[in-house]
């Protein structure tokens, strides 16, 4: 096949999906605003940039070059991964079969804010042959929303690698000095770290064996680390910036428990990962995240904004190493039966070939 994909090339999923494609032998081309900065073999990448940073100006510029680079790549299908900017390029573009992944934002919250997206939003998930979305409840968003027929709309989670993502069984002694907890979701509204280092700070102040470690970046890290120091919890909350992939499996495995408090998700892979890691996550219950966890099965599901939920949470297990361990083999036994990467990447070509045969006969 030869794929055309229309997304972010700093992504980490953008760049986990392609490569796996690259390496089944496909003809793959990435057309993207932002280079990826890394090599892939059997990637070709194509930058479009912009002399504009604002987004709209840069939009149609955009569009016209890329239009006029598919022409000439011709491909047998064409996947844009998240519908607000990329996904926009769908429109008008030419008769090829289309995919579109819905990554959460996309659909929960960006339509929301603005007419002209929800418009264009619209437009691209009825023009589109397939939908892709990471949760159930995003795909009740689309179809409710967006008054979209559930016959073109597959639930396909991006899914984890049990093989990368997977726990050191490292021995837990009854007592330890310290429990470390692991969150990295990075400095954005949509995650609210604030209600995740409210909580923590009282956590710590029952118990003072916990640590924070914060991975990632975003508007809101000065805000949070000017919290972290009014609260007096500095010397316990380590702030480390985002890594290569390949340093990912270990942030996990050096963690005991992982956090997050978002106020709006899909499935986050970085949950699965964590899950895979046979750590025992501590989230809030919104969107699709209760169709990953159980709560106090395979996890402890929180209310959103609940700093006190949270705090109880990290109480319960981290002072209970039974059912800290107990939650962490559930939560990877979870993520082997229902989302393992392969599986999931393997249905997702399946898709692609029928999507292509089934456009060939009914042209032909």
């Amino acid at each position: 096949m030869i794929l055309c994909f229309i997304a972010d090339g700093r992504s980490t999923h953008t760049q986990r999906w392609i490569e796996y494609f690259a390496h089944k032998g496909h003809e793959v081309h990435l057309v993207t605003y932002d280079p990826m900065n890394r090599n892939i073999n059997g990637i070709t990448e194509h930058v479009i940039g912009s002399r504009w940073k604002n987004l709209y100006l840069s939009f149609f510029p955009r569009h016209f070059a890329i239009k006029k680079l598919v022409k000439k790549i011709r491909p047998d299908l064409i996947h844009a991964h998240f519908i607000t900017k990329y996904g926009f390029h769908l429109l008008g573009i030419g008769v090829y079969p289309k995919i579109v992944s819905a990554w959460g934002d996309d659909i929960l919250v960006l339509p929301k804010k603005s007419w002209l997206i929800h418009q264009y939003t619209r437009k691209v998930l009825r023009v589109t042959d397939l939908i892709f979305s990471d949760s159930q409840d995003i795909s009740n968003h689309i179809i409710s929303d967006f008054n979209i027929t559930p016959d073109k709309v597959r639930y396909l989670p991006f899914g984890t690698d049990t093989d990368l993502f997977s726990p050191d069984n490292k021995h837990i002694p009854e007592s330890r000095t310290t429990i470390e907890i692991f969150s990295n979701r990075g400095f954005f509204p949509v995650y609210d770290q604030k209600t995740l280092i409210e909580g923590f700070a009282f956590a710590y102040q029952k118990d003072p064996r916990f640590r924070l470690t914060l991975k990632g970046e975003g508007p809101d890290e000065q805000k949070i680390r000017n919290l972290v120091a009014s609260l007096g919890i500095s010397d316990v909350v380590r702030f480390k910036k985002k890594t290569d992939y390949t340093e990912v499996p270990n942030d996990y495995r050096n963690a005991d428990i992982f956090i997050s408090t978002s106020i709006s998700d899909g499935i986050p892979v970085s949950i699965q990962e964590a899950m895979a890691s046979g750590l025992p996550c501590i989230v809030t219950a919104v969107g699709g995240i209760p169709e990953l966890i159980e709560n106090e099965k395979n996890g402890i599901l929180i209310s959103r904004g609940s700093s006190q939920q949270l705090a109880e949470g990290l109480l319960k297990i981290g002072r209970d190493p039974t059912t800290l361990s107990q939650l962490g083999t559930a939560a990877r036994e979870t993520i082997i039966e229902h989302f393992q990467w392969n599986t999931l990447m393997a249905q997702a070509e399946k898709d692609y070939q029928a999507l292509i045969k089934t456009y060939r006969q009914d042209r032909s």
